[in-house]
């Protein structure tokens, strides 16, 4: 009962709770701090210092600049004996400056005449990802950056601005959202056609509250839909926005897609055609769970409960070592050692479900196991399938982060531009490569190339010229 009222309320780590704490706490500094600590050094903090690495290494893809602290020309003579000075050395430090400026850059188009023809040649200016606008796509980067990864709303982007003498609303920024992301659909539109095109994906949703939307209460929930690859494909995350949380609206976005399709319990996924279910073994764990931390440890012992959890950890584990096998190998793998073991589970579940009180909270955890057992076995028809859908979960977590930070949307509009700006930047991240940079660069791209100059295979978040590009442990 304590642990109901005053505990965690889920199988999260002390680690992973500590973290999302720490997201809102305003004495995190005071907290953690000790003034006694040894401060890092430069190599730790621009990177792990690895086997071979000198420190030239280190600091290549740094922007230097030098300093030199020098003596005044009358300094430079010795009083005692009035001779001039000769240099014979000096000392060096080397520190990290950061600098957040804005810099107001006048381009100018220079005109030239032909004094013997008249004609007229002039420089052509590029054009700006948002015409007649004063964003240059660096600027339009920071802002998606800052409110899609770093979580950072509008408003406090606005008042951060203001401090280096920008004086940028919340609209303002909102618009350059909005428009960035009409830009960027084509990018959004494409890696949706990758994705469709490969056999496996893995699915979630989460809520969002969208303010100014018809015909619906400002309080009324909408959902934020993510879709990701597998581990044996292009890295993707899309994220869909739909104003409620009906299976049509999964149906409808994956209605080019045939294959595996990883989700947790929510029936509206059934309404899926041409796939095949695989629901997730970390929600049925869960249901254990939940049972497990409220049973006092001296009536622990044989319980049901806990041979149902030692069966999960069992799976698990011979899952884990499967991990790094090739796909045939994994697939014989799951084979000769897992489905034994999940076939004497799923056997042992039937039994007890004739013995158990249903309304119970280890009855419906029997139940809710029975049913979706089988869904989950099917994580053994392929080497390629994960045991659970952790990777969706692990999509969604951004958004669910940011959300806690910026509360709601204020229109749908609003909304459909976050999921198109969530899916470019969270890809980027899951290929490993600056968001910054890609979005800066893509946007230029776009601006500058008519729709039949476009290269699209040659731009996206997980193009290997890209990727080799903008790696960001390149830059490091």
């Amino acid at each position: 009962m304590n642990r109901t009222v005053f505990g965690t309320s889920s199988e999260k780590t002390i680690k992973e709770t500590e973290e999302e704490r720490n997201l809102f706490n305003l004495n995190e500094a005071e907290n953690n701090q000790n003034l006694n600590a040894i401060e890092p050094t430069i190599s730790k903090v621009i990177k792990k210092r690895k086997a071979k690495t000198t420190k030239a290494e280190s600091f290549k893809n740094l922007e230097s600049r030098e300093v030199i602290y020098d003596l005044h020309e009358s300094e430079k003579i010795c009083h005692e004996c009035d001779v001039t000075l000769v240099e014979v050395g000096s000392k060096t430090r080397e520190t990290i400056e950061v600098i957040k400026k804005a810099v107001k850059v006048m381009e100018k188009s220079i005109t030239y005449k032909c004094p013997k023809c008249n004609s007229f040649h002039k420089a052509v200016l590029p054009k700006l990802p948002i015409e007649g606008s004063i964003a240059t796509s660096s600027l339009l980067a920071q802002v998606i950056v800052d409110k899609t990864a770093n979580a950072l709303p509008l408003y406090r982007q606005s008042e951060d601005y203001k401090r280096i003498g920008l004086n940028l609303s919340r609209q303002t920024l909102s618009n350059w959202m909005i428009k960035s992301s009409l830009q960027l659909e084509i990018i959004f539109n494409k890696m949706k056609d990758d994705l469709l095109g490969n056999d496996i994906i893995h699915a979630d949703e989460t809520t969002l509250q969208v303010l100014k939307e018809s015909g619906k209460k400002a309080s009324s929930k909408s959902y934020m839909w993510t879709y990701v690859s597998s581990n044996y494909d292009d890295p993707i995350a899309l994220y869909e926005y739909t104003s409620n949380r009906a299976g049509k609206n999964a149906k409808a976005f994956l209605q080019d897609f045939h294959g595996y399709l990883h989700v947790d319990g929510y029936t509206g996924y059934n309404q899926v055609d041409n796939v095949t279910l695989v629901h997730c073994m970390a929600h049925l764990r869960r249901k254990f769970h939940d049972v497990h931390v409220s049973i006092p440890e001296d009536k622990l012992g044989d319980s049901n409960t806990a041979i149902a959890m030692d069966y999960i950890y069992q799976i698990y584990s011979l899952d884990k070592k499967s991990r790094d096998l090739s796909i045939n190998k994994r697939y014989e793998y799951k084979q000769v050692h897992i489905k034994p073991l999940m076939i004497k589970f799923r056997d042992w579940l039937n039994e007890k479900q004739l013995t158990s009180a249903p309304q119970s909270g280890y009855g419906k955890a029997v139940n809710y196991a029975v049913n979706y057992l089988p869904t989950i076995m099917n994580y053994l028809t392929d080497g390629r399938l994960e045991l659970d859908n952790n990777k969706a979960e692990r999509a969604i977590k951004p958004f669910v982060i940011g959300r806690k930070n910026w509360l709601f949307s204020n229109t749908p509009n609003g909304a459909r531009s976050s999921a198109v700006l969530y899916s470019i930047v969270q890809t980027c991240l899951l290929n490993k490569i600056n968001p910054y940079q890609y979005l800066a660069f893509v946007l230029d791209y776009l601006a500058n190339h008519k729709i039949n100059q476009i290269k699209l295979n040659d731009i996206l978040p997980y193009s290997k010229n890209i990727i080799d590009d903008f790696n960001m442990k390149k830059e490091q």
